[in-house]
């Protein structure tokens, strides 16, 4: 049995949209097709401010989602407050499979295979 430290990252990254809250406000966030604050996520669905906050950062920690700091009032200057932390939909892409397959390592065998057939020609 694997630990869950042994187990795939992305599998566990997808594993957390499991959870209905949390892939409600995923998808929710996609749908904006722009960065949100966690206030807006939180009026949209209705949850609380430190709900989506916890469901946000762990999107965020897993690289479903990316973040940053974005002033969202619109002011400028001393006196503007500090920027708010946006979440929008990570560019990273998730594969997944079960069990796991290691393609590359049989490539990386197959190319070596190869590579010592054309230096002298035996198997």
């Amino acid at each position: 049995m694997l630990a869950m430290t042994d187990t795939d990252p992305d599998l566990v990254a997808l594993a957390l949209l499991v959870e209905p809250v949390r892939r409600d406000l995923y998808d929710w966030v996609v749908a904006q097709g722009r960065p949100v604050g966690r206030e807006e996520a939180a009026r949209a669905l209705r949850i609380t401010r430190a709900l989506a906050t916890f469901h946000l950062d762990r999107l965020a920690d897993a690289g479903l989602l990316d973040s940053g700091y974005q002033r969202l009032t619109g002011r400028v200057g001393p006196g503007a407050g500090r920027p708010a932390r946006v979440y929008w939909r990570a560019d990273r892409e998730f594969n997944v499979s079960v069990p796991a397959r290691r393609y590359d390592r049989a490539a990386e065998l197959f190319a070596t295979a190869l590579a010592d057939l054309a230096g002298d020609g035996v198997p």
